[in-house]
């Protein structure tokens, strides 16, 4: 896996920071979510999955599937690129052994998740 903090690290350190950072109980389906999709994709970020997909597997109505991703944003769990329309959105989730870190760290997202060494490349 390539992860910052492996699998299992991160969904303790996800669940250790639940005393600190709280999120809503769809807020940590969507993030279980998500980490399902990208462990299946071999962690190569960004994700790139439909709302419909996110709403239909989580049971979700859309409002209610926007506010837990906007939880997730605002904890820091997780970085979204808005493609507009009806284009799916990108997903980049951050680290929680390594908060601020995506979680692919041969990926960068605006400044994000860049190897060592590369901080002046771009």
């Amino acid at each position: 896996m390539d992860t910052v903090g492996g699998w299992m690290s991160e969904i303790r350190g996800f669940y250790g920071l639940q005393s600190t950072t709280p999120v809503s109980a769809s807020a940590q389906a969507l993030w279980n979510y998500l980490m399902y999709r990208a462990n299946a994709a071999w962690w190569a970020m960004p994700l790139i999955i439909r709302n419909a997909e996110l709403e239909g597997a989580l049971g979700l109505k859309p409002w209610a599937f926007k506010e837990a991703r906007r939880e997730l944003v605002e904890a820091k769990f997780l970085l979204v690129e808005a493609q507009g329309g009806s284009r799916p959105s990108k997903y980049f989730l951050l680290s929680c052994v390594r908060p601020g870190a995506v979680m692919a760290p041969s990926m960068s997202f605006k400044g994000l998740g860049k190897k060592e060494g590369q901080e002046g490349q771009g």
